[in-house]
């Protein structure tokens, strides 16, 4: 997931790009998200010479994709917390900042991408605000994010393995309830977009089943090491734990991903 943290608001972002795990976590994300991503993003007509932002760009993939597509007459800035997993380029430029407080120039972009960002952020109704602000007339906000209210994700599972994902679920859900994530959110963007003033908002919903062992899988069992501590204090026995990691690298296990939500918006004029 995207980089947020702590700041003048109440959330926190409950993973971190320093972690042991940080860089399997941000590859497996991409791996589950980018084709998606990019599907939706290149049917925003982003060409040469346009001018976006990226922000929560994590492994910077999508960053880079947006820097092949606007090519050497056009730009990317990539705005994350943390940014040290995304590479340099000749027409990318790689900020550390916190999108809440950074400055952002105003009427300035084409296009603005945000994923897995919003939802953690208690404040994204200001943020969203800001993000319009810093658009030019004409141009566009995607933002992504996972509806993870649902529970029933499981299709199959071996054993014992369907009853200890749900109580890693609900523990791991619980965590970023209590550092201010917004877990229905995704569902209700497009209501944010429009109040901020955006025309022409649209929702996507994307989602597919993944067996065991690849990508939205392996990111259950990453998350559940880089959040160990924290969902031993919730309740989740270590047993639970090992059988989650288990099932999740067993190619007979079949689990659905989160629904992702993806909201796109037009600044007015241009």
């Amino acid at each position: 997931m995207s980089t947020t943290t702590a700041g003048h608001d109440t959330s926190q972002y409950s993973f971190s790009n320093a972690a042991h795990e940080g860089d399997e976590q941000l590859g497996l994300l991409a791996a589950i998200l980018d084709e998606n991503s990019t599907g939706v993003l290149g049917r925003t007509g982003i060409t040469a010479g346009w001018r976006c932002l990226d922000i929560g760009s994590g492994a910077g993939t999508l960053t880079h994709w947006m820097a092949g597509r606007v090519g050497p007459g056009g730009h990317v800035t990539s705005l994350d917390l943390d940014p040290r997993h995304v590479p340099a380029a000749a027409n990318v430029t790689v900020r550390q900042g916190d999108v809440r407080t950074a400055e952002l120039p105003a009427d300035h972009y084409d296009l603005i991408h945000a994923r897995l960002l919003l939802l953690h952020l208690s404040d994204r109704d200001a943020v969203i605000r800001r993000l319009v602000a810093a658009l030019r007339p004409g141009g566009l906000l995607v933002t992504s994010d996972w509806d993870t209210t649902r529970r029933d994700v499981v299709l199959h599972a071996p054993g014992e393995a369907a009853a200890a994902f749900e109580a890693f679920q609900d523990a791991l859900l619980g965590i970023l309830e209590d550092n201010g994530a917004d877990l229905g959110w995704a569902r209700r963007a497009a209501l944010s977009l429009r109040a901020a003033g955006l025309a022409d908002v649209r929702t996507e919903v994307h989602n597919r089943l993944w067996p065991g062992g690849t990508a939205a899988n392996l990111l259950h069992a990453s998350n559940s090491h880089q959040l160990r501590d924290a969902l031993l204090a919730r309740g989740v026995s270590a047993q639970q734990l090992d059988l989650v990691r288990t099932a999740m690298r067993d190619p007979q296990t079949l689990v659905y991903c989160y629904p992702t939500y993806t909201s796109i918006g037009r600044r007015p004029g241009g």
